[in-house]
């Protein structure tokens, strides 16, 4: 090697292609570009495959290297300035090469053009220790592999189809071993390739496919790739089903249950997801939905559905009310009643009426057993009555609501007996003091007391009543008297507690209060006066008589001037002048008193003068 100061310049020249220096192009995955469509069907993906970019053959030279499509010929010149104007060279020829023609570079990867020895530009001494020049040019005839990914969201892929969610992110990235990529390309669907610049949203639901290829710095552009799949972005359906007693669309047996379904069009169902009221969501185990652990109340079961890309359905809310509350029942005694000692006793008149009510459902149906056995019979709301059997019965009853709930049987005795009483009471009648009976007629005075008495074997007398000729009845509270003088008409008739009522009674009688009509004759008429008085002789003899009306007389009592009270024998006569020896010249006064049989008494008095005239 000549020792000049020419600078030797390998210039590789391409057949009409310019010779430059590049950065490599940098994806920044920051960047999004989103490719959507506004709401239309969903999109079927295109048969047409798009036709791929002509990429240009070239040289790429950045820090790295010089790098040439290995297809492209070489021109070798050199230059002894670094002035862009300088003078080139074309090598001389070699055996291998002819003047005129083209280099190509055999080797893929680093080529070399080579000068021995390395020279020092000062001394133009070789530098020590010695070392070789080599000039690296960089064939590339290999295209870039391009690789696809999605991230964002869920991946379904059944064997057959590939299925994605909401939020699909395409990512694109390619590798090259010598010059690098320089670009990436995109076709939507068949649509014409886009230059790649970043990651890609997609948003458009249906099918599919994604036609990618990369190229590198010198050209070299690979085959295109395909990826083919569908979005999903359709959460299922869900619908919540009955089994078992519902009233009115909401109200339900706590023995009910709810069973869920749901379908999805495209990825499939893949679970459903269901809470109480508030609590947290658990998954559906496709089991009946039991309710009996809930309490008595409104109730709501929320549910979604999930598919296989994780599309979400809108929370559903099924309302319902669980009544767990049998109905309330209770009856009512109508009419006569009485209770004694934990007997309660009744009257065929006496009437049973059922109440009920329920918290919600409502009441669907009463039953009640008049004789406490296993028939029932339906209550339709009007009072019954029981059969006309004197004794003990029993009555049960029960109700049920729409939902089946079913109060318990009660009875309407409870803990008590209840007794039948259809026997009235039976009275009598008693006079007490003064009576006499003549020709079939009671006679009695207005002392004598009339006494009533009633009996009766079951629920006992509550009243007794009396009246007296026709007069309105009156209340017995204890032994009474008749003082109107005369024929007299009594009747009366007993009550018991539960109403039954005797037939009445009568009995006759005549009350007698006037005593005998005395009568006084004296033996002799008066022979004279003494004032007032008329004179008798002291032989007059005195005769007393009393005649009754109705009951006649019984007895006859004297006394003269004021002495005791003496028995006057009927049919006899008072001979004063023997018994009390009468006085000449002396005043008497006789008291007489008459009884009939009835005790009825009057009186009269005789006064007289025994003197002479």
């Amino acid at each position: 090697m000549k020792n000049t100061n020419l600078l030797l310049c390998v210039l590789i020249t391409l057949l009409s292609v310019q010779l430059y220096a590049q950065t490599p192009t940098k994806i920044n995955i920051q960047e999004i570009r989103v490719i959507e469509e506004e709401e239309t069907p969903i999109l079927m993906a295109s048969n047409n495959t798009p036709q791929r970019l002509e990429h240009q053959k070239s040289v790429y030279v950045d820090n790295s290297g010089t790098y040439v499509n290995k297809s492209l010929p070489l021109f070798l010149s050199f230059s002894t300035s670094k002035d862009s104007n300088a003078e080139h060279f074309q090598l001389n020829e070699s055996e291998e090469v002819k003047s005129n023609e083209a280099l190509y570079l055999d080797t893929e990867g680093p080529n070399y053009i080579r000068s021995k020895w390395a020279v020092d530009p000062e001394t133009k001494e070789y530098i020590l220790p010695k070392r070789e020049v080599k000039y690296e040019v960089i064939a590339d005839s290999k295209a870039p592999v391009s690789k696809i990914s999605f991230d964002g969201t869920k991946l379904h892929d059944n064997g057959v189809e590939a299925f994605y969610g909401k939020n699909l992110m395409m990512h694109l990235m390619a590798n090259d071993t010598y010059s690098g990529v320089k670009n990436i390309y995109y076709s939507l669907d068949g649509e014409n390739f886009h230059e790649y610049e970043y990651s890609v949203s997609l948003t458009a639901e249906g099918q599919h496919i994604i036609y990618y290829y990369a190229a590198d710095n010198v050209g070299n552009p690979e085959e295109v790739r395909t990826s083919t799949f569908k979005i999903d972005l359709t959460s299922p359906e869900s619908v919540a089903n009955w089994k078992g007693l519902v009233y009115n669309e909401n109200i339900v047996s706590p023995y009910a249950t709810v069973r869920l379904q749901s379908e999805d069009e495209m990825s499939g169902v893949d679970h459903i997801e269901f809470s109480y009221d508030n609590s947290a969501f658990q998954e559906y185990t496709y089991q009946p939905i039991n309710l009996k652990d809930l309490k008595d109340g409104e109730h709501e079961i929320h549910y979604k559905g999930f598919d296989l890309v994780d599309n979400e359905e809108v929370e559903k809310t099924l309302t319902f009310y669980v009544d767990k509350i049998a109905p309330e029942i209770s009856h009512t005694i109508i009419g006569d009643q009485y209770m004694n000692e934990n007997i309660r006793y009744i009257s065929p008149r006496t009437t049973f009426s059922i109440a009920s009510s329920d918290n919600k459902a409502g009441v669907k149906q009463v039953l009640y057993s008049p004789n406490g056995g296993a028939n029932y019979t339906p209550y339709t709301g009007t009072a019954f009555t029981l059969k006309n059997e004197l004794g003990e019965h029993h009555i049960s009853y029960k109700a049920s609501d729409n939902v089946n709930n079913m109060a318990a049987v009660k009875t309407i005795e409870g803990t008590e007996t209840l007794f039948m009483d259809n026997v009235p009471p039976s009275s009598s009648y008693e006079f007490i003091g003064e009576q006499f009976s003549h020709r079939d007629t009671l006679f009695i005075t207005s002392k004598t007391q009339i006494k009533l008495a009633s009996l009766d074997s079951h629920s006992k007398v509550k009243d007794t009543f009396f009246a007296i000729n026709g007069e309105a009845d009156k209340n017995y509270s204890g032994a009474f008297t008749a003082n109107t003088e005369g024929d007299q008409t009594l009747t009366f008739y007993a009550v018991d507690n539960v109403n039954n009522e005797e037939s009445e009674n009568e009995v006759k009688f005549f009350v007698d209060n006037e005593g005998p009509e005395v009568h006084a004759n004296m033996s002799i008429e008066p022979i004279g006066k003494h004032g007032e008085f008329d004179i008798y002789p002291a032989f007059t003899k005195v005769y007393l008589g009393a005649t009754d009306t109705h009951v006649g007389t019984k007895e006859i009592k004297y006394s003269i001037n004021g002495g005791p009270m003496n028995l006057y024998s009927s049919g006899s006569n008072l001979d004063i002048s023997e018994k009390e020896h009468l006085k000449k010249e002396q005043h008497y006064e006789i008291k007489v008193v008459a009884y009939d049989n009835l005790g009825n008494e009057s009186k009269k008095t005789i006064e007289f003068y025994v003197g002479q005239h």
